[in-house]
Order: structure tokens, then C-alpha cells, then sequence
């Protein structure tokens, strides 16, 4: 099914202290979610208990909670599952989710998803070529969270390095190759001198002059994939 960011159901909305309390939720709490997302019936059940994994850990110990109790490690198993698309599928709305809410709240956890041991960007990268339409829906709009939560520094010295060390490899399916382009383009596009507020000026000049920096590294890489894609 297409997904919407911040869909509009009661069970999928954040209900967020003002202050995390910081108390630890039980290994048995988070396996619950993560099992009735991996488990659900429909798209927006899964959906709707990634929101809820997420708002838990809003509420509580954040970004930690990735290491703590091994949820990524969690997401990039679901994500390789061959024989399960449906958990496949819930891998990546549970990217989704974290993408689109932990970053405005955190915004270490840019961090965990793009850094820390190689990131988690590149599950989506790869999923956007999977059999599976729901699968490959999955991915675009997990793509889509994060590229729209990420703060300007966190595009130049995370996002943009991921995505150059994803187009360096040779494994990976042109459909995530194409992606990764597509990202590429729309943080030029994000640089473009407009009449925003002085303050989206000044992050967009942020943008260009990282970009530009960059410049001279990623013309090898796009040369080389441009040579290696099919039309599309």
C-alpha cells in the first residue's frame, strides 16, 4: 500500500512528554513491537506499531535503545530475510518510522542510521529493487522520511559519504544505484539559491559550499555508475 509520512490514524501518533523520562523500557516491551510489526496482518498495522516502537523510545532512553536491545541489528536481519517479504516489508517501515521521528528529536541518532557501523541507509538502498511492491514501497518512503528530517550538516557529512560509499560498490542492483543518484539530486536541488527566510539561506549556502567541497570526489563515482546503469 503507498505510504503516507505522519499517516493520520489514532495508533500511529506521538504522544511525547516534554521531558524523556530516561527509565529503560524492558527487553520484553520492545520485542513485542518489534514482533507485531514483523507480524501484522496489514501494511498499516506494521506501520502503526513502528510508530509505536518509536514513540517509546522518544519517551524513554532514544537513540541508545538501538544498541541496547539490538533493534537494528533486528531491522538489517528482517531486511536480508530471502524467503519472508512480509518481514522484509515491516524492516522497512520500521526504518521509516525511526527515520522520520528520531532525528527531529535526536538528531544523534543521524549517527546511528547513517554512520555507526556502517549505517542502515543502505537496506533501503537495496530494497528499492526487491520483487516485492509493497517491499520496494516500503523502502521509497523510508527514503523519503529521512532524507526529509535530516539537518543540513548531518546531508553533508552523513548522508552525502553514505551515498558515495554506496554508489563505490559493485554489488548492488542498479534500482538502489538509481536511488542514490536521485538523492544526490535533490540535496543539489535543496542548495538552490530561492527567496527562503534568511536562516534556510544560510543552510543552503552550508549545503553548496559542502557540495562544492565534495565536488571533485563524487565526479568519479557518478561518471563511473553513469557508464554502468541501464536506460532507466
Amino acid at each position: 500500500m503507498p505510504h503516507q509520512i505522519s499517516p493520520p490514524s489514532a495508533p500511529a501518533m506521538i504522544v511525547k512528554s516534554s521531558t524523556p523520562s530516561g527509565v529503560p523500557p524492558t527487553q520484553e516491551e520492545i520485542s513485542s513491537l518489534m514482533d507485531t510489526a514483523f507480524t501484522a496482518q496489514t501494511s498499516q498495522q506494521s506501520l502503526d506499531a513502528a510508530y509505536a516502537l518509536t514513540t517509546l523510545l522518544i519517551n524513554s532512553v532514544g537513540f541508545r535503545a538501538f544498541r541496547l536491545y539490538g533493534i537494528l541489528d533486528g531491522i538489517r536481519k528482517a531486511a536480508a530475510d530471502k524467503k519472508d517479504g512480509s518481514r522484509r516489508e515491516s524492516a522497512m517501515n520500521l526504518l521509516g518510522a525511526l527515520f522520520e521521528r528520531m532525528p527531529p528529536a535526536q538528531r544523534i541518532s543521524e549517527v546511528n542510521f547513517l554512520i555507526q557501523d556502517g549505517g542502515v541507509l543502505n537496506l533501503a538502498l537495496d530494497a528499492l529493487s526487491d520483487k516485492g511492491n509493497v517491499v520496494r514501497e516500503s523502502a521509497q518512503y523510508a527514503l523519503d522520511a529521512l532524507f526529509s528530517c535530516l539537518s543540513p550538516e548531518a546531508m553533508v557529512v552523513a548522508l552525502l559519504p553514505a551515498l558515495s560509499r554506496y554508489l563505490g560498490k559493485r554489488s548492488g542492483k542498479w534500482q538502489g544505484t538509481v536511488g542514490a543518484y536521485e538523492r544526490i539530486a535533490r540535496m543539489a536541488d535543496k542548495a538552490k539559491i530561492g527567496t527562503a527566510i534568511k536562516e534556510e539561506e544560510s543552510l543552503k549556502d552550508l549545503l553548496r559550499e559542502s557540495i562544492g567541497k565534495k565536488l571533485a570526489g563524487l565526479i568519479p563515482v557518478v561518471d563511473s555508475g553513469m557508464h554502468d546503469l541501464k536506460a532507466e
